[in-house]
This record gives structure tokens, sequence and C-alpha cells, in this order.
């Protein structure tokens, strides 16, 4: 005797294996999104510490220049230059870079955070 299942759905296999595939998606999605944050935020975090460590690095260094051209272009509201901090006298831009360039590194791991739970597919 045939099995007979009633649904609204004249192939439930399908809807659920296209369920699985859009959940792998999303869940994939939500990663690579964390990924670039968390990725932002190192180069923040890094850049932060390049600028303190200013005497005993070579300012010359392609890396180091790339590493705080990629954290200025990154920092929005956090600027180095015109952050939501500004500090003047002695090593005020240090201050300014590991201030203002640590509170965007976190801003940007919650930021990461958040848009992973959002994406990532409820568990069941």
């Amino acid at each position: 005797m045939a099995k007979v299942v009633k649904s609204d759905e004249p192939f439930p296999e399908r809807a659920e294996a296209r369920r699985i595939q859009k959940d792998l998606i999303r869940d994939t999605m939500a990663k690579i999104l964390r990924v670039v944050f968390l990725f932002f935020a190192v180069v923040l975090a890094l850049g932060a510490f390049l600028v303190a460590a200013h005497e005993n690095v070579s300012q010359d260094n392609q890396l180091v220049k790339f590493v705080l051209d990629v954290a200025g272009a990154i920092d929005g509201p956090f600027s180095r230059d015109n952050g939501i901090f500004d500090f003047h006298g002695t090593n005020g831009d240090v201050k300014d870079a590991v201030v203002n360039w640590g509170i965007a590194a976190l801003v940007y791991l919650a930021i990461g955070r958040y848009l992973q739970r959002l994406l990532a597919p409820k568990s069941s």
C-alpha cells in the first residue's frame, strides 16, 4: 500500500531541501560578514599599535603604509584627525589613534557579531 502524504507542497522533500540549501547560504554569508568585520577591527587595532610604536617602526615600510591607509579609510567617525575624541599636547596623535581606532575596532566587532546573528538561520 502506498503512503499518502497530504501537504500544500506537491513535493515536501524538495521544500525541505530548498530550506536546507537557503540556511546553508545564509550561514555562509553570516560567517563571511563576521570575518570581514573582524578584519576591519584587526586592521584598526594594528594601525593604532603602529602609530603608538612610530619610533620603533619604519614609517617608510610599504606594509606599515598600507595598514595605516586602510585604517584611515575605514575609521568613519573615529578618525585620528577629526574623531570623536581629540587629544592635545604630548603624544596627542598617539592618544587619538589608540582611543578613536580602538573604539572603532570594538564597534566593528559588535556590528559583525550583530550581522552574523541577524543573518544566520535560527536553530530549530
